[in-house]
């Protein structure tokens, strides 16, 4: 089951269409919840904390990280891919805390 259209945006990252929002829920902090935009497939979600400023410049490293480094695999099927981002910088690149096949961090 996809996120709903309505109250997302879109981000297009190198040719691919995604689909995100940041999730209503507070804890463990914010999700930045991502599906591709034409396949039903694998859900991703990042929790990053309070204070984020969540934009798109974030999202999408957020999703090239979670392609290059996590496996995630936004067309096919599969368990929702969970991260978790520790850090005011996501330049730095090396706060992230990990990935879980599903639940929260």
């Amino acid at each position: 089951m996809g996120i709903a259209k309505k109250g997302t945006r879109t981000i297009v990252v190198d040719g691919e269409r995604y689909r995100w929002v940041v999730a209503p829920d507070d804890e463990p902090g914010l999700g930045i919840v991502v599906e591709h935009d034409e396949a039903d497939g694998q859900r991703m979600v990042t929790w990053v904390e309070h204070g984020t400023v969540v934009a798109p410049g974030l999202v999408e490293v957020v999703i090239r990280r979670a392609l290059e480094r996590h496996g995630w695999t936004p067309r096919e099927r599969g368990r929702q891919l969970v991260l978790r981002f520790l850090g005011p910088e996501l330049a730095a690149g090396d706060h992230w805390l990990g990935a879980r096949g599903s639940g929260t961090p």
